[in-house]
């Protein structure tokens, strides 16, 4: 458990929102089927591995995202052979509430209308998201460099 509650098992991680964040390991050949909130959204992320999810048994490989129908529970499985640099599915399971708002994206800006699309890209272009990896070896406006 990462952070939400999950049949009666609770995550250190702190949310400002009811969630659940679970990270599995599925052996190969193996299958887990985990309660889930029914009033909760249901997806998953394929960190490495290959396998199955969902009632449907859809196939997933590693970088693929999983949208789980409705419904009280979730399955993965893992295939009986797994790739040697993967030994094991692993995969991240999240789910919580619906927040039924608009969406609007474009490339990695995720946000609720194309106003607000429109004013992260000249955020980003006026430098005002920082930079990846963050520059740790500039000091900080004001800081003593002693």
């Amino acid at each position: 458990m990462i952070a939400g509650e999950l049949d009666g098992h609770e995550g250190p991680g702190v949310t400002y929102s009811p969630i659940t964040m679970v990270h599995a390991t599925v052996s190969p050949g193996a299958k887990i089927e985990l309660p889930w909130n029914p009033s909760f959204n249901a997806l998953g992320y394929v960190l490495a591995g290959n396998g199955t999810a969902g009632s449907a048994s859809n196939t997933v490989h590693t970088g693929q995202a999983i949208l789980f129908g409705e419904g009280d529970h979730v399955v993965v499985s893992a295939d009986e052979t797994q790739e040697s640099h993967t030994p094991e599915l692993e995969v991240v399971l999240l789910g919580g509430l619906p927040i039924r708002e608009t969406v609007a994206w474009y490339g990695p800006f995720v946000m609720n209308t194309q106003e607000e699309l429109q004013q992260a890209f000249a955020d980003y272009k006026a430098g005002k998201m920082g930079a990846i990896p963050a520059d740790h070896y500039v000091p900080h406006a004001g800081a003593n460099e002693d």
